[in-house]
C-alpha cells in the first residue's frame, strides 16, 4: 500500500510539472526543465537511500570513475569520429539526390554493335537469342532485386534496337 501511495504523489508530481512547463515561456521552460531533472534525481537518490539501495549507484560511480581514465583516452577520437560522421551524413545526402536525378542520357540511339555488347550476344544472333539474353540480364540486373535503374534502361534499350 505504501508503494501505491507513493506511485501515486509521484505521477502528481509530474503532472503538475508537466502543466507548468507546457504553459511556461522560453527561458522559464528551459529553469523549469533544469530544476526538473535536478529534483527528480536528488528524489531518486533519497528513495533510494531510504529503502537501502543506494549501493547499486554508488557501485556504478566508483566503476565509472575507475574507467575514466580509459574514457579519456578514447577522447582524442572524438574529432576522428565526428568528420566521419558527418561524411557520411554528406553521403547519405548525395546518394539521396543521385537516386532522384537520372543519369546523364548521353547518346539517344544506341547502335547496333553496342546493343550487342550490352546484351552479350555474336553476330548471327535470332529473335529468340535476344529474347533470351534480356530476359538473362534484366534478372541479374533488375532494380527490384537490387540492381540499378540505369543499367535495366540500357539493357531494355538493347533489346528494342536489336529487334526494331
Amino acid at each position: 500500500m505504501p508503494r501505491l501511495i507513493i506511485l501515486i504523489a509521484v505521477a502528481c508530481i509530474a503532472l503538475i510539472l508537466w502543466h507548468k512547463i507546457k504553459n511556461a515561456d522560453g527561458e522559464k521552460r528551459k529553469s523549469l526543465v533544469l530544476w526538473s531533472v535536478i529534483g527528480s534525481i536528488i528524489g531518486i537518490l533519497a528513495i533510494l537511500a531510504i529503502t537501502g539501495h543506494l549501493n547499486v549507484i554508488t557501485a556504478m560511480i566508483a566503476g565509472t570513475v575507475a574507467m575514466l581514465p580509459r574514457l579519456m583516452q578514447f577522447a582524442k577520437y572524438i574529432p576522428f569520429i565526428n568528420r566521419l560522421y558527418q561524411q557520411n551524413k554528406q553521403g547519405q545526402g548525395q546518394h539521396q539526390q543521385q537516386a532522384q536525378t537520372p543519369p546523364p542520357r548521353g547518346k539517344q540511339q544506341m547502335s547496333n554493335q553496342e546493343a550487342m555488347e550490352v546484351l552479350g550476344l555474336k553476330s548471327g544472333y535470332s529473335r529468340e537469342d535476344i529474347v533470351q539474353a534480356h530476359r538473362r540480364m534484366m534478372q541479374k540486373v533488375h532494380p527490384d532485386r537490387g540492381g540499378s535503374d540505369y543499367l535495366a534502361a540500357q539493357i531494355n534499350k538493347a533489346k528494342d534496337t536489336l529487334l526494331s
